[in-house]
C-alpha cells in the first residue's frame, strides 16, 4: 500500500480547540470505558498546557487538518505520546504511516520507540502489526516498545 500524502506542521495555540475536539471524538468511549467519565474541559486545559511544549504536530492531508500527533524525544527513547486521526480518515493507513515514520526515526537514532495505549483501545493491533512488543500492563494501560531488528 502506498503511504498517504500526509504532512505534519507544528501545533500552536490556535489548534487547542481542534485537538481537544479530536480527542473527544476519538477517545471519549475508551476513556469512559476505562474510568467511567470523560471531562471535555479538563481535556481542553491539558491540551492547552501541552501544546506549548512543542511535542504536538497537526496531521494534514490534502491541505486539511485531519489529526494530531504528540511525540516526546528523550535521551533514552522516543515516546509516541498521542496519535489521533479524525474518524472519517481512520483505517486508511494514516496511523500506520505515522508509526512507520517514527520507527524509522528511532532506528536512525538507535533508540527504542515506546507507546502506551488504553487496554480497551483496539489500536493496540496496529502497534502489534508494526512489531511492537508488550513490556508491561496495568488494568488500564498496555505499555509497548518497538526496537530495530
Amino acid at each position: 500500500m502506498t503511504e498517504p500524502p500526509i504532512e505534519l506542521r507544528p501545533a500552536n495555540g490556535r489548534d487547542v480547540d481542534f485537538i481537544a475536539r479530536l480527542i473527544e471524538l476519538t477517545m471519549r468511549a475508551y476513556v469512559e470505558a476505562t474510568w467511567g467519565a470523560f471531562d471535555p474541559e479538563r481535556t481542553r486545559r491539558t491540551v492547552a498546557q501541552t501544546v506549548g511544549s512543542g511535542h504536538y504536530s497537526i496531521v494534514r492531508l490534502d491541505g486539511r487538518d485531519i489529526g494530531a500527533l504528540a511525540v516526546e524525544r528523550e535521551a533514552s527513547h522516543i515516546q509516541l505520546a498521542q496519535i489521533y486521526v479524525l474518524p472519517a480518515h481512520q483505517n486508511r493507513g494514516i496511523g500506520t504511516a505515522l508509526v512507520r515514520r517514527l520507527a524509522e526515526e528511532a532506528r536512525a537514532a538507535g533508540k527504542p520507540l515506546r507507546v502506551r495505549v488504553l487496554a480497551v483501545n483496539p489500536v493496540r493491533r496496529l502497534y502489534e502489526r508494526e512489531g511492537f512488543a508488550v513490556t508491561s500492563e496495568t488494568p488500564e494501560r498496555v505499555l509497548m516498545e518497538w526496537r530495530a531488528g
